[in-house]
């Protein structure tokens, strides 16, 4: 799709057509944007503690990076072709993922098709996690064993038995021996997603454990009023709910679970428009959204103006539609986009991916 002069202007659109992708991150190529910000940077309100936040993660400092991420789930295409994207970038640019190992969900399902005297689907839970600790302090738990005679027992009833073998290639190649849930999931699709060791991943936990992300929250707080002031507003521009009196945008973590942090609290989680904020100060250049976390990102840079009088480094979207071929290739009569990748052919991702990449 064309873009415009910058993305903040842009409402993100959900393509309707299978193999189609929409994307924006500006006028300019996504490469040159990325080498701008990097250069901006450098003399910027946060740059020694972007410079330290990169030593202390092993990200080069003199090398721009592109950044992704998103939870630690069993993603549709559409969230999951932005990690091939990164995958698929040029050799002079770092691609970072950014595992959102910092959510709680009270339980992880995948939608599965099936086939009656109509066409349905099943909700099939793969992780309850009723005592909402964090995904990334989460067991690979033991119903996993169980899961994937149900998903064979319901994918046999579509007519393209392709769907079945591919599901079964897939599911064999997550790892066995992980004893861990987000290894384990992210494993899974990195396998099937064809992606190499060059992009980088880095979860939010991770993030929040070192000593240039905590100097990075003192600096935030230190500012008293004019933070919650500024972050309220920003909020308020992103429709997420502000800060109640006295609170603080953070999570304390207490054994696996989020508890309102206070301003003694270590190490904080980051909420809301923080995360991409702490992100896109300390780690990378450009950072790449999906159709939904794009909607809230104006809000971001509205707080990085107010907190530094300095515009932003720049952003984009990118999402796809990909619809899943039953009974056949050429109609595909199941029209939900959000069936988990692994029951997906990722060549068909990395065809659709040529466009986007042609605009790098």
């Amino acid at each position: 799709m064309e873009s415009c002069d910058t993305c903040t202007t842009v409402r993100p659109t959900y393509p309707k057509q299978h193999g189609t992708v929409h994307w924006d991150w500006g006028s300019a190529e996504l490469l040159e944007q990325a080498r701008r910000a990097a250069h901006a940077l450098e003399r910027g309100q946060c740059a020694q503690l972007r410079h330290n936040a990169r030593r202390e993660l092993g990200l080069p400092v003199d090398t721009p990076v592109v950044a992704s991420g998103h939870q630690p789930l069993p993603v549709h295409p559409g969230i999951a072709m932005r990690e091939m994207l990164l995958d698929s970038l040029p050799d002079d640019v770092v691609p970072l993922w950014i595992l959102v190992d910092s959510d709680a969900p009270a339980e992880v399902a995948v939608r599965v098709p099936m086939r009656r005297r109509g066409y349905t689907h099943h909700q099939l839970v793969l992780l309850e996690n009723p005592s909402r600790r964090v995904l990334g302090a989460m067991e690979r738990p033991a119903q996993l064993n169980q899961a994937w005679p149900r998903l064979e027992e319901r994918l046999h009833t579509l007519h393209n038995k392709d769907i079945l073998r591919r599901a079964c290639a897939a599911w064999d190649r997550f790892p066995s021996g992980e004893h861990t849930w987000s290894p384990w999931i992210e494993q899974g699709r990195r396998s099937w997603g064809g992606i190499s060791e060059r992009v980088r991943q880095i979860s939010v936990i991770e993030l929040a454990q070192t000593e240039s992300y905590r100097r990075f929250v003192h600096l935030l707080l230190s500012a008293g009023p004019q933070f919650t002031e500024s972050y309220n507003a920003a909020c308020r521009q992103a429709g997420v709910r502000p800060l109640s009196r006295g609170g603080i945008p953070f999570w304390s973590l207490d054994e696996g679970r989020r508890t309102a942090a206070d301003r003694n609290s270590w190490p904080l989680l980051p909420r809301a428009l923080l995360l991409t904020l702490a992100v896109r100060a300390l780690l990378c250049d450009v950072f790449l959204h999906g159709a939904g976390g794009a909607s809230y990102e104006p809000g971001t840079d509205s707080l990085w103006r107010s907190l530094w009088n300095e515009n932003p480094p720049p952003w984009g979207w990118i999402t796809g539609t990909f619809a899943l071929p039953e009974p056949s290739c050429k109609q595909r009569l199941l029209p939900q986009r959000d069936f988990p990748f692994f029951l997906h052919d990722a060549e068909e991702v990395h065809t659709a991916l040529r466009a986007p990449l042609s605009a790098v």
